[in-house]
């Protein structure tokens, strides 16, 4: 970086892919209405939470602007009358709770603008597009070679990359522009970044696209492309529109057109040939996915592969945190298997790693998808490019379409090249820390959720004493009550002693009197009966 170059303060230090957790708290009254408190954690740190108050009505504008994709969500109906009792207030919180945690386990919900700023109101600003207007509109107009016509709404995932329909200016050509904003592993100096966007115009290669204009700003960059009617692979397996919402496209879609096996092994062989081009000059695609694919007369055509260099976080970076796969090199070989199974399933896969697929995937597909997807292949770091055009499902594939290149060309000057270098390096860095925390924080759960098992298990083992001893000391009295009851009955009280035998009178407790003793005297008493002594009765 020169001397009096001002370094960009603008960099989007947010990564829009962090997971959002929400718990609703508590709810309150006031002003003759319910708010209810949401705590909110942004990715696995537990020290990065804050509060949000949402009253029902934020929960029914959000419904609104996310029924467009489609997907049933289970929000509480509205009450007019006594929606203000504790007890209706306690259940629609848990209602609400059900919702927004529905909410935030689809992936397009959760990383759309509507849902990230209801949750996140400070980084997440609904006036994000018209900025992106108003900096598109400023920089065309010093440039010069194109013209605005308007913005294609939201036909991306991403929250801070907008699509504008543009026209040449000296040819009346229509165009896409597309503005990004930098992210949080942007590392490379503007004269770097703008070297390097020289090099990537002038890129030659049959299954990459080409880039009609690049130019870096101080919070972003903008990229003119053709536009591609067809859309990308993704509309294609969706049978939809480029020009349509996102969510629209992708939420729920009604249509899924999965390729057959020679699609699959056809574009695969071209999509692997274009990574090994681009790893073979130091670079690394790092956002493979088939939203950023094209097919034009069967070939291939990868899109977006400034976006390494622009530092914004890859679309499959959740899933990446839950793996040890940090390499960019590793990455896009990962990203390529998820890319194959959506191919061949019209389905994106939902968890990290895949050891079943369906019984009726052809064999070489199945072990072409272990290879990449497998829990025990992405242990081993995964498989190699070369391994992988090597296979036969791809070795066969026929490439008889491809047009022939005289030369491929991607020339790097050799500084920017180890600024690029460098650069991956710290996004690589990154990653890591990031899956050691989550590593860490799955730790403790499990710890936790251990602790708990036990001392649920010690509070079951002194419930059971409790109940033994109690048992043991009832048991214990029922035993000297009956022993008592028993002896009282077989043993009565003797007579007392006849003054007049001359003996002095002797008290014996009960207690002391033993059973043979009782009998004795007993005996002793019928044997000295003496019947003179009785009183004669008269009976008339």
């Amino acid at each position: 970086m020169a001397i009096f170059e001002k370094p960009s303060q603008t960099k989007a230090v947010v990564d829009d892919t962090e997971k959002l957790i929400c718990t609703i708290e508590n709810a309150q009254n006031i002003n003759k209405h319910t708010e209810y408190i949401l705590r909110v954690q942004r990715g696995p740190c537990k020290e990065n939470k804050w509060n949000v108050s949402r009253r029902y009505r934020d929960f029914a504008s959000l419904h609104c602007n996310l029924q467009a994709a489609n997907i049933e969500l289970p929000l509480p109906p509205k009450k007019l009358i006594g929606n203000m009792q504790p007890s209706f207030v306690a259940e629609r919180q848990i209602a609400l709770q059900i919702y927004i945690n529905e909410v935030l386990k689809h992936q397009r919900l959760s990383l759309s603008l509507p849902v990230r700023s209801f949750l996140d109101p400070k980084n997440y600003s609904l006036s994000i597009a018209e900025q992106a207007l108003q900096t598109v509109s400023i920089a065309l107009r010093g440039d010069g070679h194109y013209e605005l016509k308007g913005p294609l709404n939201d036909i991306g995932w991403r929250i801070r990359k907008h699509y504008f329909l543009v026209t040449e200016v000296e040819n009346k050509l229509n165009c896409m522009l597309s503005w990004q904003t930098y992210g949080p592993d942007k590392h490379l100096s503007d004269n770097d970044l703008q070297s390097a966007f020289k090099s990537l115009q002038n890129i030659s290669h049959p299954h990459i696209d080409q880039i009609l204009a690049i130019h870096n700003l101080e919070s972003g960059a903008y990229v003119v492309r053709r536009i591609h009617e067809n859309g990308s692979l993704r509309d294609i397996l969706y049978g939809t529109e480029y020009s349509k919402n996102h969510l629209v496209k992708y939420g729920n879609p009604k249509v899924r057109k999965p390729l057959t096996l020679g699609q699959i092994a056809h574009y695969g062989n071209q999509i692997l040939q274009a990574l090994r081009f681009l790893h073979d000059k130091g670079m690394a695609h790092g956002h493979l996915h088939p939203g950023n694919i094209a097919i034009v007369n069967q070939r291939v055509l990868l899109l977006d592969i400034e976006n390494i260099l622009l530092g914004v976080p890859c679309l499959y970076r959740p899933q990446l945190l839950h793996l040890r796969l940090a390499t960019p090199d590793a990455v896009d070989m990962y990203c390529f298997g998820l890319t194959l199974y959506e191919m061949a399933f019209a389905t994106p896969l939902e968890e990290h790693y895949c050891d079943n697929f369906p019984e009726e995937t052809p064999h070489l597909l199945d072990y072409v998808l272990r290879l990449c997807l497998s829990r025990e292949s992405i242990r081993q770091g995964g498989p190699r490019i070369e391994d992988l055009l090597c296979h036969p499902f791809f070795a066969c594939a026929h490439n008889g379409l491809t047009p022939p290149m005289a030369k491929f060309r991607f020339k790097l000057p050799l500084a920017t090249k180890q600024e690029i270098i460098n650069a991956l390096s710290l996004a690589e860095t990154r990653l890591r820390n990031e899956q050691k925390l989550v590593r860490s924080v799955k730790r403790e759960v499990r710890i936790q959720e251990i602790l708990n098992s036990e001392e649920e298990l010690r509070k079951q083992k002194r419930r059971t004493k409790k109940r033994q001893s109690i048992w043991k000391s009832t048991s214990s009295l029922a035993e000297t009550v009956h022993s008592h009851s028993a002896s009282t009955a077989s043993s009565p009280t003797p007579p007392a002693l006849s003054v007049d035998s001359g003996a002095s009178p002797v008290a014996v407790s009960p207690s002391t009197v033993s059973p043979d003793t009782g009998r004795s005297a007993l005996l002793n008493a019928i044997c000295s009966f003496d019947k003179s002594r009785l009183s004669r009765v008269d009976a008339r």
